[in-house]
């Protein structure tokens, strides 16, 4: 990887997110404006990029990427849930803010970032690699929201046998209607059966599909607009988490799975990508680490510059 190819993909990408910062300083886009871009890039777009990247897999390779998924599973559900509880024993972090931490940890901005920067850097696999990144991801969350809802009924509720069975109900339903989960498996099961999609129907799934990148940087430009960054010991310490924790936990799945190849290579530069947006309205919701995961994700994202060039060179 040369600088100019590694300056030449990400350039765009922050051209773009500096717009979207420069929009958002300027008031240019509203609070639910800036939420109705999240919403295309990633209700919409993503999932029909996602689909169609993955009916574009051959069956035989698409079959030989099972150590491959159970690797990403271990590394983002797994590393939750062993964060969740290790960072519960911390004091100061006990709680919601320990959920929100572990989720930082866990999840990145690979649905955002992944094909705006694969894709020039690493050739077309790499987007069926996000797509089962993102589906990975997509475990998470719905586990994130059980445990949030479930602390906050804890915290505030006096019936709290009766409102938990609720929030567990409330997260298991957002994540199963996720279009983000769902349009991986799809694209995964029309490969598996040998489905033929037509050129016309792939076509217009690829022109939605074509909104991702651009609107969805521009989206986390104007999130990153709309708060301050202070810079703090823990603001450091979960940045660095963020892009190496999980990458290294996956470098040592795959060498303990024997995984190789470029949908690997590809996916350790994935769990190297800043913090998920997500995150940061979890914090605003549920009043937890908001100005530190704000300011995780202003650092984590600058660290593209840093962590991209890296994770390939350690996936080679």
């Amino acid at each position: 990887m040369n600088i100019f190819g590694l300056v030449g993909a990400l350039l765009p990408v922050f051209f773009v997110l500096a717009l979207g910062y420069i929009a958002g300083k300027r008031n240019t886009f509203d609070t639910d404006q800036a939420a109705g871009l999240s919403k295309l890039a990633l209700g919409f777009a993503l999932p029909a990029a996602l689909f169609v990247s993955m009916t574009d897999i051959k069956r035989d390779l698409l079959l030989q990427q099972g150590s491959l998924v159970l690797a990403l599973l271990i590394a983002h559900v797994g590393l939750f849930l062993v964060a969740l509880f290790l960072l519960n024993r911390i004091p100061s972090l006990k709680g919601t803010a320990a959920i929100i931490c572990a989720l930082m940890l866990s999840s990145s901005a690979t649905p955002v970032f992944g094909i705006a920067v694969l894709q020039p850097l690493l050739g077309d696999t790499s987007t069926g690699t996000v797509g089962l990144v993102a589906l990975a991801i997509n475990f998470v969350m719905p586990l994130a929201i059980i445990f949030l809802e479930m602390d906050s009924a804890k915290l505030g509720t006096a019936s709290a046998g009766t409102s938990r069975r609720a929030q567990v109900l409330s997260g298991l339903k957002s994540g199963l209607q996720s279009p983000l989960l769902w349009a991986p498996v799809i694209g995964i099961l029309v490969v598996l059966v040998c489905l033929h999609i037509p050129k016309e129907v792939a076509s217009s799934f690829s022109m939605i599909g074509s909104a991702t990148s651009g609107v969805a940087v521009f989206a986390v430009g104007l999130t990153l607009a709309a708060h301050s960054f202070h810079l703090s010991k823990a603001v450091l310490l979960g940045a660095l988490g963020r892009v190496t924790l999980q990458t290294v936990v996956l470098l040592g799945l795959f060498h303990l799975l024997h995984v190789s190849g470029p949908f690997a290579r590809e996916a350790l530069v994935c769990c190297s990508f800043p913090m998920a947006t997500t995150v940061v309205l979890f914090a605003a919701k549920f009043k937890a680490m908001e100005a530190e995961s704000a300011s995780i994700l202003l650092l984590s994202t600058v660290s593209l510059l840093v962590t991209v060039p890296a994770t390939i060179a350690i996936g080679k």
